[in-house]
């Protein structure tokens, strides 16, 4: 199962990215191709702050971690 997506910073009216998954994420942020930071989410908690990591020119990638058995698409949402 593919699932990768992109949200830009613009889309971040919290600065908070909402997650429902049964499983881990790989989430990075990127400013001009670059990591800035990634984290691993955890199925346990939904919401995520990035405010401390996100600038106007942010991209946040979400990505499956390869390997993982997915049961349902994960729900990401930018707030």
């Amino acid at each position: 199962m593919l699932f990768d997506m992109s949200i830009p910073a613009s889309e971040f009216q919290q600065k908070q990215l909402k997650v429902l998954a049964s499983i881990p994420l790989q989430v990075m942020i990127k400013e001009l191709d670059q990591v800035t930071y990634q984290f691993t989410t955890v199925p346990d908690q939904m919401m995520y702050d990035l405010a401390e990591y996100l600038s106007e020119d942010s991209l946040v990638e979400v990505k499956l971690i390869p390997g993982s058995v997915v049961e349902f698409y994960p729900v990401v949402n930018a707030l």
